[in-house]
């Protein structure tokens, strides 16, 4: 973490005790220090990359924009280089695709685990349950 992400959260508490929980500022644990659109918005990867693919050409000190997936890429290879395509378009610098990995704590496999492990056959109702990993980054 840089010392701005450090200080993006303690801004927003000592905002807080100063003026109180603001809905949309200080509601949330830290400021953002980047021109990302939060992934809590509503927004389609095509419009999001078009909205924040200018900025790159403005933040020549660094630049990435992150695109969020609820599944596993590989089964939709298309979309995937669809979306690396539209980064390209948006004329990112710098772009990632992140998605969920999962891992089965008991035969140690890392990947996506839907109903059962692929590699034990094991389901994640018997015993211990399957772990998410912090969500794979794909950087482009």
């Amino acid at each position: 973490a840089t010392p701005a992400e450090g200080l993006s959260g303690r801004f927003t508490s000592i905002d807080r005790a100063i003026y109180g929980k603001i809905k949309g500022i200080t509601d949330r644990s830290y400021y953002t220090n980047s021109f990302h659109i939060p992934v809590y918005y509503n927004i389609k990867i095509a419009e999001k990359l078009k909205k924040e693919g200018p900025y790159h050409a403005l933040t020549n000190a660094g630049h990435i924009s992150y695109i969020e997936l609820d599944g596993d890429p590989s089964e939709n290879l298309d979309a995937f280089e669809q979306i690396v395509r539209m980064m390209k378009d948006a004329n990112m610098g710098y772009g990632a695709i992140n998605h969920p990995v999962d891992r089965d704590p008991v035969c140690g496999y890392i990947g996506i685990i839907k109903d059962k492990c692929p590699r034990c056959g094991r389901k994640d109702s018997e015993g211990v349950p399957v772990e998410t990993l912090k969500n794979l980054e794909s950087v482009i």
